[in-house]
């Protein structure tokens, strides 16, 4: 879908294979986000009436709000809680993408599945359990203690094998320290602000919050100001709000 080049018809063929995929593009094209009076049931016209941009959304919120059915046993984590925290960020990042120079699209799909980690490591880790922010305040150590890893590199390390571009791979790996890296990651830089403007909204997730502190450096890497950064975050609430019901 990254590429410009690609017919329709391709993507049409290739959300087919999942069912569950198809049902949720059709529903979500329906949606208040697209204001149609006139509904459709068929995934070529879902497709044909919001355009090769709005699919790339819809099929990016879909993935997400299936990946988000299960409770998180090892991170005492709610399927809902996860679920919002994801279109809250997704909804962040997209807003912040634009001062920033980054692809919005692919800010949005960083926004939305970059906690995917965690589903795999809940399904693979059985018996373990996040203690809490009052024994371990960073989540990231705690994962890195006990797995060797953590879940923003095993989502990385998915969305690489899946073929995601480099942009939005970078982006989550470097999300929680945007200046870790030599080089610096503006689309990190972009997915961090996000998340915390998620916070802001009281949709943080456990064990996180200390990586999103608002510091001088972030606002001029992501070219945002403090103004501009409420700013932001007005209209993603606005957005997050759509995007829910438009689930709902």
């Amino acid at each position: 879908m990254a590429n410009p080049d690609t017919e329709l018809d391709e993507i049409v063929q290739l959300i087919r294979l999942d069912p569950a995929l198809t049902f949720h593009v059709v529903r979500l094209s329906n949606s208040v986000i697209f204001g149609l009076r006139e509904p459709t049931d068929s995934l070529e016209g879902a497709i044909g009436r919001v355009g090769f941009r709005e699919v790339y959304r819809l099929v990016g919120l879909a993935a997400a709000h299936q990946m988000c059915q299960k409770d998180l046993s090892v991170y005492r984590l709610k399927a809902c809680r996860l679920w919002e925290n994801a279109v809250a960020t997704a909804a962040a990042a997209e807003v912040l993408a634009q001062p920033a120079g980054c692809d919005a699209g692919l800010a949005y799909t960083a926004g939305l599945l970059r906690t995917l980690g965690r589903v795999i490591i809940d399904g693979a880790a059985w018996g373990q359990q996040y203690p809490g922010e009052a024994e371990w305040p960073l989540l990231s150590e705690w994962e890195q203690k006990r797995f060797g890893t953590t879940s923003a590199e095993v989502t990385a390390v998915l969305l690489e094998h899946w073929r995601f571009p480099d942009e939005l791979v970078s982006a989550i790996r470097g999300h929680f320290d945007p200046f870790a890296c030599p080089d610096s990651n503006v689309g990190a830089c972009v997915l961090n602000l996000a998340c915390g403007v998620a916070a802001r909204f009281g949709l943080d997730l456990p064990g996180e919050t200390p990586h999103w502190t608002c510091t001088p450096a972030k606002l001029t890497l992501a070219n945002v100001t403090e103004q501009t950064l409420n700013d932001c975050a007005n209209r993603a609430r606005e957005h997050y709000t759509a995007l829910c019901a438009a689930v709902e």
